[in-house]
């Protein structure tokens, strides 16, 4: 009897995360309300002539920030989704930055730089 409840058990558990991630995927497929897509780019500092330009252009975005001092210093610039253009045009003069990331909707995610910068590009640009 007890191995029949430890049974149902994992069933009805099984079943409650299915119904969770039922409901995940129809939020994301038809979401009820509209949500804007942006990305970070962070990329730290370093003695480069690319780090200089991007630093250059970095400076005059608007939504630009810092956190850390020194060689811990950390830049963020963040694009919304009427600025991809901006985007690739920055993303252009950063990529050969060493130490630079893409944070999709300011997460870090798998393939931010290789993946979703693309497709963002494909779509939108």
């Amino acid at each position: 009897m007890k191995q029949r409840e430890k049974y149902d058990h994992a069933l009805l558990e099984r079943k409650i995360k299915r119904e969770e991630l039922e409901e995940r995927l129809r939020h994301i497929f038809y979401p009820k309300e509209k949500r804007e897509v942006f990305v970070v780019i962070r990329f730290r500092e370093e003695n480069s002539e690319d780090f200089r330009r991007a630093l250059s252009w970095a400076r005059a975005w608007e939504k630009y920030w810092t956190e850390g001092e020194g060689k811990w210093r950390w830049h963020y610039l963040r694009f919304e989704k009427p600025q991809v253009k901006e985007l690739k045009d920055f993303f252009d003069i950063v990529q050969n930055v060493e130490e630079m990331e893409v944070l999709i909707e300011g997460k870090r995610i798998p393939f931010g730089r290789d993946l979703w910068l693309p497709l963002l590009w494909f779509y939108l640009y």
